[in-house]
């Protein structure tokens, strides 16, 4: 049996039996308004980038799902099924030293993965799952990159922030210091120059709005 968890614009996700465990099958859809062997291509590509991108990510201590089996021709990941709550919809019932404990574990997790040179892409508490054990696996590496380049390390985190502010504005502030502590004893040397790129960002969002105004 097949069960429809979620549907992006770019894929669809179900959940599924899969010799004998559940699992979660990812699958890239066929887009008709793109010329069929570019479409192939451009599927075949971001299924491998984005399975490649999780075992660096779990590789270097990041928690993600276990990557089972990939298909290029039906552009299918088939991962680990995780019994978690989304933060998204969790976060909010948590007291506050919990959700800083939760952020500082997300910091750590983001320095880890910039030290990989990973830029997750979408880093929002939608795409992370809260294990009742407390730990918080990263989902959804979809638009995930590979950098080495600080204005997109400021950018994951200018996003994540930005993301807070927008979903959970009663907490956000704390979330973000937490997560900032956690980023900084993890990354070390650079995080401050980082965090200082992230401030650059947030200077000419500011200033593209007042022109707008």
């Amino acid at each position: 049996m097949s069960v429809v968890l979620a549907k992006g614009a770019e894929a669809m996700l179900f959940l599924e039996q899969w010799y004998g465990i559940r699992v979660v099958r990812k699958h890239r859809i066929p887009k008709s308004y793109r010329v069929e062997s570019l479409d192939k291509r451009l599927r075949h590509e971001r299924t491998i980038r984005e399975a490649r991108t999780i075992n660096v990510a779990k590789r270097a201590g990041v928690p993600t799902p276990i990557i089972y089996s990939v298909n290029l021709e039906t552009a299918t990941i088939i991962m680990e099924y995780i019994e978690a709550n989304r933060l998204m919809e969790h976060l909010e019932t948590l007291s506050s030293s919990k959700q800083q404990k939760v952020f500082k574990q997300i910091g750590k997790s983001v320095a880890l993965l910039h030290h990989t040179h990973i830029c997750h892409g979408d880093l929002t508490t939608s795409n992370m799952l809260l294990h009742t054990s407390g730990k918080v696996y990263f989902i959804d590496f979809g638009l995930a990159t590979t950098t080495h380049s600080i204005e997109d390390y400021g950018t994951d985190i200018h996003l994540l922030r930005r993301a807070l502010n927008s979903t959970h504005h009663t907490s956000w502030r704390e979330c973000f210091n937490a997560f900032k502590d956690g980023y900084q004893n993890e990354y070390g040397r650079g995080a401050s120059r980082i965090f200082r790129q992230v401030e650059a960002i947030e200077s000419r969002g500011r200033y593209i709005t007042e022109r707008i105004r």
